[in-house]
């Protein structure tokens, strides 16, 4: 309900390997929800097996931010696209992934004033981290259904296409 009311919305792929998801995101979300969302994205730099955030592509002064990644190791990607967005702007900031794995030092990600909230999937639960954490943050949202639509339309010939256009 919040996206629906806000003024300025941008979806930010937390590195350049995310762009394509986050742009099928920002065009679901501008259909579903009547805003108009632009598309940000965080540069990483990778040396010597140390990899380093760099700067945020895209416009986000003034835009309640969603951050959208595939899963949540650390959760240090994140972290560090939600500071750059705050920094340059950005009035809220939200997480959002496929996956929480929530290993060691996730608990960072969650504690993080940058970030109003975080949400997953239930496919792996957040077992590791504390519940008061989980109470406070974390948003957690079933996918059983949309596993179940997907099976049962690869045994009915049904495009799994469509499943993800709707």
């Amino acid at each position: 309900n919040k996206i629906a009311g806000a003024k300025k919305v941008t979806v930010v792929s937390p590195d350049i390997g995310g762009v394509k998801r986050a742009e099928k995101f920002r065009q679901a979300l501008s259909s579903n929800f009547e805003v108009e969302a632009s598309l940000a994205y965080m540069e990483k730099i990778r040396a010597k097996g140390v990899t380093t955030p760099g700067r945020l592509t895209g416009d986000v002064n003034g835009s309640t931010v969603i951050i959208i990644d595939d899963l949540i190791s650390t959760g240090g990607t994140l972290l560090h696209a939600a500071r750059a967005c705050k920094n340059l702007g950005a009035s809220t900031v939200y997480a959002v992934a496929s996956h929480g794995v929530f290993v060691d030092g996730a608990s960072k990600l969650l504690e993080a004033e940058e970030l109003e909230k975080v949400i997953v999937t239930d496919s792996i639960p957040p077992f590791r981290l504390e519940a008061a954490l989980i109470e406070k943050k974390l948003v957690v949202v079933p996918a059983a259904r949309l596993f179940a639509n997907a099976i049962k339309r690869l045994h009915t010939d049904d495009s799994i296409v469509d499943l993800l256009a709707n």
